[in-house]
């Protein structure tokens, strides 16, 4: 119940947001929110809060996983998910869970990453579809 107490501003956030699906659960050493933004800027809100609540995202204690529309994306195919990185991740890892390998999540990411093996958790990457 500590994280909920040390994240509850978060929660009421994502609540009074308008979060399609939102789905809280806690687990052992951490808890999860997940649920689609209906824009981008109720996503940054969230992500926001939580940079207030953790600022360096060193905690390793929640996985915020907020979907929202792309309007205009910076990878340029306008399509694919995001997902945001977990202690113990690597691009290997996350490219397996998805079906894509390590070097099209590096390339859609060009923008976020200078070296492939440097990704932290609380990084936000952007998951190119199947090729």
């Amino acid at each position: 119940m500590a994280l909920q107490e040390k994240y509850q501003s978060l929660i009421d956030l994502a609540n009074q947001s308008g979060i399609s699906g939102l789905n809280i659960t806690e687990g052992e050493g951490f808890i999860k929110i997940e649920g689609t933004a209906p824009s981008a800027d109720v996503k940054q809100q969230l992500w926001d809060e939580y940079g207030r609540l953790d600022p360096e995202f060193r905690s390793g204690d929640l996985v915020l996983d907020i979907n929202a529309p792309e309007n205009a994306s910076a990878t340029g195919s306008g399509s694919g998910s995001t997902y945001t990185v977990q202690s113990g991740d690597s691009l290997s890892k996350i490219g397996s869970k998805y079906g894509v390998s390590w070097k099209q999540i590096y390339e859609a990411n060009r923008d976020k990453l200078d070296d492939p093996d440097k990704i932290f958790p609380g990084q936000e990457l952007t998951i190119p579809q199947e090729a």
